[in-house]
């Protein structure tokens, strides 16, 4: 990253992004000209949709869950994703709520686990939370679509594929509200500054009680996803690559404005 991020970056006709948090990271940082850099989003996959109670019950039923009560954490185990915290306003639900919606953990082991294994282990070991590690993606659709909501205080996302694919499932997402997250979940979901465990343990508790609030998100939900599809991507894509092959300007436009973040 040191040695070729930044050089490469000034050897560029255009940079793609796929979100405006990151456009916006790369003009700051760098100087970069606005006008060379599109924010393109990421589309979701038609695997990932409304689901019925019969349709996911051959993959919940093997996994001693029930369609509608549970809560789903997707992601790599690293510290990036902030499932601690996530825990922990879990763990401060009612006994009463855990019992009856346990948290299903989904996605491959990271770096720096440790302290996160030693969190889930109690848990685990007393059946409020699944912890699947990694899935085919068309188990995960069937997990994702059979979910109560998607728990996700992410602590920096590019971009948050999880909360769409989610959101093209119907289901209703806590996340949080900082780097690229709010421009994809939008007013459908719940948000909360990543580490506020309280508030996140209070929305929790409304998702899990309030049925007419998941409704409300969930149909948000699955109107916003819409606005995110591969055919819209694939046309920007284009568009900027006939961008890039204008014909090329001079390499000194972009000042020298070396990231203290890569040089470290």
């Amino acid at each position: 990253m040191d040695r070729h991020f930044e050089p490469g970056l000034r050897r560029s006709q255009v940079v793609l992004t796929d979100s405006e948090f990151v456009r916006h990271e790369i003009i700051q940082e760098f100087g970069f000209p606005a006008d060379r850099i599109r924010a393109i989003p990421l589309g979701v996959e038609a695997l990932f949709s409304p689901r019925s109670a019969e349709q996911t019950r051959p993959v919940l039923e093997t996994l001693g869950l029930i369609h509608g009560q549970y809560l789903l954490a997707v992601g790599t185990l690293e510290p990036r994703k902030n499932l601690s915290t996530a825990l922990k306003a879990y763990r401060a639900l009612p006994a009463s709520l855990r019992a009856r919606h346990p948290m299903v953990v989904i996605g491959m082991r990271g770096w720096k686990t440790s302290g996160l294994e030693q969190e889930l282990a109690p848990l685990v070991d007393a059946g409020e939370v699944r912890q699947l590690g990694y899935l085919p993606r068309e188990e995960l659709a069937l997990i994702t679509a059979g979910a109560l909501a998607l728990v996700y205080p992410s602590l920096y996302e590019g971009f948050g594929l999880p909360p769409l694919e989610a959101m093209s499932c119907g289901v209703p997402s806590v996340t949080s509200n900082t780097s690229s997250l709010p421009e994809v979940v939008g007013d459908s979901a719940l948000t909360m500054a990543p580490q506020d465990i309280d508030t996140l343990n209070r929305h929790l508790q409304d998702l899990l009680t309030l049925p007419e609030l998941r409704q409300t998100l969930s149909v948000r939900a699955l109107a916003r996803s819409r606005q995110f599809s591969w055919t819209r991507c694939v046309e920007e894509t284009v568009s900027a690559y006939q961008l890039a092959l204008a014909p090329a300007r001079p390499a000194d436009t972009l000042p020298d404005r070396r990231s203290p973040s890569l040089t470290r």
